[in-house]
């Protein structure tokens, strides 16, 4: 049964004719209606295809060279410079947007498993192999997981404290007023429940928005209506949410000091070797984002 996949030998095939099946286009490139524009696209996209062929061959040899290796390098550096021309031809905006919007995420995405390869490569040159091992990685994620939920948790007690405190600052809430609410919400709702019955179990019940209209009354009467208006009960709720989100945010510093409080305690390391990785590793992700750069990504 012939597969579905091209083999090998058949991209290999490919490359060797693929620069010239394209190269009418720079034939078409000289013709009167197209603008410079448009002839040096073309030409780019076939100088494109021409180092992408090149650098398909030269990795398919059996045997490399240092000069070989640096055909190969400089094929890779010219493909990744001129391969933005490619998806300029003949391209609407929307697709390019959705292009340029893919390639951000990879791009991205590719960076952060490059630069998690080169810490773990680090971690086990400099705090030695027997030190970061994958039992100890576990072992360190596991335990910042637990952190990381434990910092972003709001209790009860956390909320009720938050809405006392703003219930105080926004609708001038005070211990007596409080006891005066109390008194006049429970008779209300016991009022209500008078009035209505065993109807308030029923599967279309209004009980509830109507109890919530009682407890509405109730907080203006006991806390004066100027103190609950609108605009107050929408500023305690945004103040309410701002103080769980504040909360709950775990900040980059919070982060670095527990993930090296834990690489202390589960690799067996020092503060003095931290900082030693800390500036080793700098200097490793200068030198990749100036390799980055170099090849045009």
């Amino acid at each position: 049964m012939k597969s579905d996949y091209w083999q090998g030998k058949e991209i290999r095939g490919m490359f060797r004719t693929l620069a010239v099946n394209c190269a009418p286009i720079l034939d078409c490139s000289q013709n009167a209606g197209k603008t410079a524009a448009e002839t040096a696209s073309d030409e780019m996209v076939m100088g494109a295809v021409r180092v992408l062929c090149e650098f398909s061959l030269l990795v398919s040899q059996q045997n490399h060279s240092d000069l070989s290796l640096a055909a190969v390098d400089d094929a890779l550096k010219w493909f990744h410079k001129k391969k933005g021309s490619i998806r300029d031809q003949k391209m609407s905006k929307s697709a390019k947007a959705k292009v340029d919007e893919q390639l951000a995420r990879e791009s991205h995405h590719l960076r952060e498993q490059k630069i998690h390869k080169i810490r773990a490569a680090m971690e086990v040159q400099l705090y030695r192999a027997e030190k970061v091992t994958t039992s100890k990685r576990r072992q360190l994620q596991v335990r910042l997981n637990r952190a990381r939920q434990a910092v972003t948790i709001w209790s009860d007690a956390d909320w009720q404290r938050a809405i006392e405190r703003l219930e105080r600052e926004i609708h001038q809430v005070t211990a007596a007023k409080c006891k005066l609410f109390d008194k006049s919400f429970q008779h209300c709702e016991r009022q209500l429940l008078q009035e209505v019955g065993t109807k308030a179990t029923g599967p279309r019940s209004i009980f509830p928005q109507k109890v919530a209209q009682v407890k509405t009354d109730a907080e203006e009467e006991a806390y004066r209506a100027e103190n609950m208006s609108a605009n107050k009960r929408e500023q305690f709720q945004v103040c309410l949410c701002d103080d769980a989100i504040e909360a709950t945010i775990w900040s980059i510093a919070d982060t670095d000091h527990v993930v090296n409080q834990l690489e202390r305690e589960s690799y067996g390391i020092t503060w003095k070797d931290q900082m030693w990785f800390t500036k080793e590793f700098s200097i490793r992700l200068i030198e990749f984002e100036a390799w980055k750069q170099a090849i045009g990504v």
